[in-house]
């Protein structure tokens, strides 16, 4: 991974090759972000925007055929590598990310030939299952409301996690460990956590869209969580199996972790620890 930074890097002809090779092939394009968020945040904004231009023949390419996830993904880390650039801070980050997510998750209203075409191949693969003698109750539409609940969390995701591999190859080639030391403090704005507990209470509430938007605003104090433990295991020098019993509970209990990081942005548990 080191050798695609180190490549991208060595001038604006390698980043375009890197961002058009990585970009024509799925799940590759993640890459191509990476690089997108990667020559923003170390030469700035013109050159970032220049090789985010040349990234759009692929990311147009994938719109073209009914998938928007790539130029969402592309636009997005450019985006938000600006506002990472620009503040210095992840907390920032995290605020605009949940606008986008949400901004995302509203989008479906005009991507109507997208949800159409999941639709149909939902369809025809129930009635390929009802072919071959299996009982399904559940409808395309059930399936496509079900799937389509988490759009824009799944991309508000995607591009937070391309833009950390952004950051890491920064630091791993200007920087070395300083990827570590800036993720351990990450920790949420106060009056933006007390904002996520009201919008999240109405969510839990089940008031409308709130409802609907619960997983997105619960992205922010879960990678705070998240920080707080590499934190926590770095100042007390803990093993990495504890990391590993971490990730583990983002599955197993998510929402515990959820409060932690709200809790935290109020308390500011690594004070209270190195006290």
């Amino acid at each position: 991974m080191r050798g695609i930074a180190s490549y991208a890097m060595l001038g604006r002809r390698q980043s375009i090759i890197t961002v058009l090779l990585c970009g024509f092939f799925p799940l590759l394009y993640c890459i191509s972000a990476g690089v997108v968020g990667l020559v923003s945040l170390r030469k700035g904004w013109r050159e970032g925007l220049l090789i985010l231009l040349w990234s759009m023949l692929p990311a147009g390419y994938f719109w073209a055929i009914g998938d928007a996830s790539p130029m969402i993904l592309m636009i997005g880390v450019a985006l938000l590598s600006q506002v990472l650039r620009r503040s210095n801070a992840w907390h920032p980050v995290l605020t605009a990310a949940v606008v986008m997510g949400i901004l995302v998750q509203l989008s479906l209203a005009w991507q109507t030939a997208y949800v159409e075409q999941l639709r149909a191949i939902i369809n025809q693969a129930l009635e390929i299952e009802r072919n071959q003698g299996m009982t399904i109750e559940a409808t395309a539409d059930d399936a496509v409301t079900l799937l389509l609940r988490y759009y824009g969390l799944y991309h508000m995701v995607l591009v937070i996690l391309c833009l950390l591999l952004a950051r890491w190859w920064q630091a791993l080639l200007y920087n070395p460990g300083g990827f570590g030391e800036e993720f351990r403090q990450l920790r949420l704005d106060p009056r933006f956590a007390l904002l996520l507990v009201i919008l999240m209470g109405a969510g839990l509430l089940s008031v409308p869209p709130l409802n609907q938007w619960l997983a997105i605003l619960s992205v922010p104090p879960l990678i705070s969580a998240l920080a707080l433990a590499h934190s926590v295991v770095a100042l007390k020098k803990l093993g990495s199996h504890w990391l590993v019993l971490c990730y583990a509970l983002v599955v197993l209990m998510a929402p515990a972790l959820v409060i932690l990081g709200l809790l935290d942005s109020l308390l500011d548990f690594r004070k209270r620890i190195t006290v």
